[in-house]
């Protein structure tokens, strides 16, 4: 065998067990036998709209992703309205909202819902905003995403679809914590 095809053979197994074993798991994989697609219960809320975006993106559909992420900017100014004592970043979320609408490119919409789940989240541990969804939601991570630098996301099922890859990489990740 030629050494590049060695290498390569190496590499991919190492991309494999990367993907399959991260550091710092709490929850093996577990592999969804659905494929991707958009759940349409969701409630009408900052975090309902969060998993809108999330639910995109793993489809990779970036027209349900500006929909969704229009939805959030909707939600995010009539809560700032309603609500003057809102403990919750809105003026970065309602940047973040606006980035992912803005943004032509599916990996930049990525990276900006990376910034918008660290965000989600540091809100559900200090109680910003609180979950109405009626399962539990789940704390994903996925080492590779972001150059191997690893991405966290929440989703309200347990099996990992990972919104970071989509398709290429589907189930890549664990499940971190439940909250």
């Amino acid at each position: 065998m030629t050494r590049i095809f060695k290498n390569s053979i190496f590499l991919f197994f190492i991309l494999l067990i990367n993907c399959q074993n991260p550091n710092n798991s709490s929850s093996e994989i577990v592999v969804s036998d659905d494929k991707t697609s958009t759940k349409a219960s969701y409630n009408n809320d900052i975090l309902g709209q969060y998993l809108r975006i999330k639910d995109a993106l793993i489809s990779s559909d970036v027209e349900k992703a500006n929909i969704a992420a229009d939805g959030l900017h909707k939600v995010l100014l009539n809560e700032s309205k309603t609500n003057k004592n809102l403990n919750l970043k809105t003026g970065q979320l309602k940047e973040i909202a606006q980035n992912i609408i803005d943004a032509d490119d599916i990996q930049i919409k990525r990276k900006s819902f990376f910034q918008l789940s660290e965000i989600i989240f540091e809100a559900l541990q200090n109680k910003s905003i609180s979950s109405k969804e009626e399962s539990n939601l789940y704390l994903q991570f996925c080492p590779m995403a972001f150059n191997n630098s690893g991405g966290i996301w929440l989703s309200s099922e347990h099996d990992i679809l990972n919104p970071y890859f989509g398709d290429m990489m589907l189930t890549c990740g664990v499940v971190r914590d439940t909250i």
